[in-house]
């Protein structure tokens, strides 16, 4: 079974994977990336509101097979200011 490295970035910091993992194949590495994506953004975003995460799968010769983006932006409107419901 093929080992896949999958390192995760948000802009400021970045992860690397140095042990892998083993996937029967691109796609469940793929899955596995998408579903962690989700918990990276449970932290304290910047003053903006804004934050981009990515996941680079690698295979072991270190080359990028699949990247995976989640984006999050939130916006405030005080007051209910600016859109309506």
């Amino acid at each position: 079974m093929p080992r896949y490295f999958i390192d995760y970035e948000d802009g400021s910091e970045s992860l690397r994977d140095e042990e892998g993992t083993c996937y029967p194949n691109l796609h469940e590495a793929r899955d596995a990336a998408i579903a962690a994506l989700p918990d990276f953004g449970r932290e304290p975003p910047p003053a903006d509101g804004r934050r981009a995460f990515r996941a680079l799968v690698r295979d072991e010769a270190g080359t990028v097979l699949c990247t995976v983006t989640l984006s999050m932006a939130a916006e405030c409107h005080p007051e209910g200011q600016g859109r309506s419901a």
